[in-house]
């Protein structure tokens, strides 16, 4: 399933869903990432403070990977741009 992100804010939600899916623990997890479960509550809390090397490490450990798509491509399925989902940057 593809879940579309806008907002580092929109990634908390994914990343704790993700790994309840996939049956670990925070402290699990951080075990499989070198890090503490500390950690890994500030990563899925705070997920825009984290680096991209690092997230990428977790979304590869959680069976996921990140795509980078053109906003005005996406077609929703109307046929439509979906101009929704834009950050207020």
């Amino acid at each position: 399933m593809d879940y579309r992100i806008s907002l580092a804010t929109q990634l908390s939600s994914h990343l704790k869903s993700l790994r309840s899916q996939q049956g670990l623990s925070q402290a699990a997890l951080g075990k499989l990432l070198g890090v503490g479960q500390v950690r890994i509550a500030n990563i899925e809390n705070n997920p825009g403070a984290v680096s991209l090397d690092q997230m990428l490490s977790i979304l590869h450990l959680l069976g996921c990977g990140l795509s980078i798509y053109k906003r005005d491509e996406v077609k929703t399925a109307t046929g439509k741009p979906d101009n929704d989902n834009k950050p207020d940057w």
